[in-house]
């Protein structure tokens, strides 16, 4: 008697870790260790291969550009996993130890997509002269009624809106992934709630139409994404078509009152079976030579519980694990779910089911089963189980064999193809003392000897995404000194003057120095992408393009000098700096960065600085 309570004792202990009674977390048992183990091995496989290949094809991508796309790619990549995981689930019962814990899988993709948006908006919206989250939705302003004005032109519209939804949608459902928000949230409420994964995924679609795939050329990037779409959509439609055909086969055989919904030869002792009767479903199990009937919604997430097996003397739902008697519903003590169970009478070998619920929580007699022999059973797998049963394991080794295969594929793919990143460099957090001559027309900057005895011109700009600080005012042709950081994109340089206190003028009685000399080159139509000369010259890679847009708008307005690239048929490109026309103020858009303009202009050589004198500045 006492080994016997002993036992019960222990058994309640286990079943209030499993149904999440008083809130205790379920162990670290060893499948859950092996699932996150997992994990996080193709997490450092999928690390270590595109770092190899960002090293070997890119190697002057900086640490920040890094770090934005691998954990895109990354989450991109597990949100495929996690929604091809249920209808694979739906399609063959082996991949349930893979949905288990898929909770984790959706955490780790949602952590993976806040350090992606986090880097995003703080690299391209941050440091300017505004909010960076206001910047993310404002910087664009008439790109959103494109599709209203120019249908044509919709590649144009903004691609982060669609991003910071969908990472909004991802990060409210890792926050309440736990059972705790199961409980006080309610089971319907909490399951539509987490179905917004695939709204989640439709924006992510979006993100990356409107988004990667206008900078990048490679054939690869489409081909990949219509690959995941149908890994997502094919067995989605698959399982419904499914089980629509298994529904619709089922109703069509009811009959008044009772319903035909099952041979009784077809159960197997302890196990369930799903049944339709007027449009509904349920589930019918056979325990101990006599056949039972309950609601299919399971009490905690509304899981198939005529999927499940009988444990223990339960029936147990194959999601995560909760249990109910078959003669009257109910879970055992301490728990207090109870599901509803309906009359079942078994005639000449069919089994006829009742909508009509009994008594919530009277047993029910059932009806006696009319096999033969011992019924066989078939393997079945709960999560909180030790060890997989063969067939699972044998499953589910080789679909982690098949992700651990796409995974390296994939990320190789992406990083080998990707259009290469700009080169240019910035001497972030080295201060050097720069002694030269200042001129502030047509723009700041800098005239230093070299050491050939060429006078160098450094554009000059302040910190972050703002122009020169107003200390540099009123000392044209003055002998300067101050600290900052050297910018340099060959033949281009420029300075960040992020020292102010240290702008020193060393010769303020002195007269000016005379202006370097101008060479007229001619006027003409110039056409190419708008672009603030800091970030091209150095300060970030890309520099250019769609995805640059929203820093480029926000260094523009903060004072940055604006540049003009034009490239040649072959990709290379050289930049010339705008300015007004003889010496007035340029007047431009900014919200036009990171898109093709056509300019009317003048082109001089200012020293050795190309620079086009505007006279019309319009959007191609």
């Amino acid at each position: 008697m006492g080994k016997r309570a002993a036992g019960q004792s222990g058994r309640s202990r286990q079943l209030a870790l499993i149904m999440g009674h008083a809130y205790k977390a379920v162990g670290w048992n060893r499948q859950k260790k092996i699932y996150d183990c997992t994990l996080l091995g193709l997490l450092l496989l999928a690390v270590s291969v595109f770092g190899t290949v960002i090293a070997l094809r890119h190697p002057a991508t900086t640490a920040e550009t890094f770090l934005i796309r691998f954990t895109s790619i990354a989450a991109f990549l597990l949100l495929h996993v996690i929604l091809a995981i249920g209808p694979l689930a739906r399609l063959d019962p082996r991949f349930l130890p893979l949905l288990y814990n898929r909770r984790h899988l959706g955490v780790t993709m949602a952590l993976l997509a806040l350090v992606h948006g986090l880097f995003a908006i703080v690299q391209f919206h941050a440091l300017g002269d505004r909010n960076p989250l206001v910047s993310v939705f404002t910087a664009y302003g008439h790109d959103y009624a494109i599709p209203l004005t120019n249908f044509r032109a919709i590649s144009q519209f903004p691609f982060e809106i669609f991003g910071l939804c969908a990472l909004i949608i991802l990060f409210v459902m890792a926050a309440t992934s736990h059972d705790f928000w199961l409980r006080n949230l309610g089971p319907s409420i909490w399951k539509s709630l987490h179905q917004l994964a695939y709204v989640a995924y439709a924006l992510l679609l979006a993100h990356v139409l409107f988004g990667a795939l206008q900078a990048e050329r490679s054939p690869v990037y489409p081909v990949l994404l219509g690959l995941g779409f149908l890994v997502i959509v094919g067995p989605h439609l698959v399982a419904a078509r499914k089980e629509h055909r298994i529904d619709s086969m089922r109703t069509s055989a009811e009959a008044d009152g009772y319903h035909s919904v099952a041979r009784a030869a077809d159960l197997r002792e302890g196990e369930g079976k799903v049944v339709v009767a007027g449009g509904k479903r349920y589930a019918v199990y056979l325990q101990d030579g006599r056949v039972f009937a309950l609601s299919n919604a399971c009490r905690h997430q509304g899981g198939p519980v005529g999927e499940g097996r009988i444990v223990h003397g339960c029936i147990t739902c194959p999601w995560h694990g909760f249990q109910y008697k078959a003669e009257d519903g109910c879970s055992p003590p301490p728990f207090t779910e109870v599901l509803p169970t309906y009359p079942v009478r078994i005639i000449e070998g069919e089994i006829y089911l009742s909508p009509r619920a009994l008594p919530l929580g009277r047993k029910s007699e059932g009806a006696e089963w009319p096999g033969d022999g011992e019924p066989r059973k078939t393997e079945f797998f709960i999560g909180w189980q030790s060890k997989l049963p063969v067939g699972f394991a044998h499953c589910v080794r080789a679909a982690v064999t098949v992700i651990a295969v796409a995974v390296p594929v994939v990320m190789a793919a992406v990083a080998w193809f990707q259009h290469p990143v700009d080169r240019g460099v910035f001497e972030y957090g080295v201060e050097r003392e720069f002694e030269g001559t200042l001129f502030e027309h047509p723009f700041p900057r800098l005239r230093i000897a070299s050491p050939d005895g060429r006078q160098v011109d450094h554009v000059l700009v302040g910190a972050g995404k703002f122009g020169p600080p107003p200390i540099v005012a009123g000392t044209n042709g003055k002998h300067v000194r101050f600290h900052g950081s050297l910018i340099v994109r060959e033949p281009l340089h420029m300075i960040e003057l992020n020292r102010p206190e240290t702008f020193t003028v060393l010769d303020r009685n002195a007269p000016p120095a005379a202006s370097p000399a101008i060479s007229p080159l001619g006027e003409g139509r110039f056409v190419g992408e708008l672009v603030d000369t800091k970030c091209f010259f150095g300060v970030m890679r890309p520099a250019t393009g769609k995805a640059h847009r929203g820093c480029a708008i926000r260094c523009l307005s903060g004072g940055i000098p604006p540049g003009l690239l034009v490239r040649d048929p072959n990709g290379d490109g050289i930049v010339f700096l705008l300015a007004g026309h003889e010496d007035g103020p340029l007047h431009y858009d900014v919200q036009l960065a990171g898109t093709l303009i056509e300019v009317y202009a003048t082109l001089e050589l200012n020293g050795e600085t190309p620079v086009l004198r505007v006279m019309d500045l319009k959007p191609r």
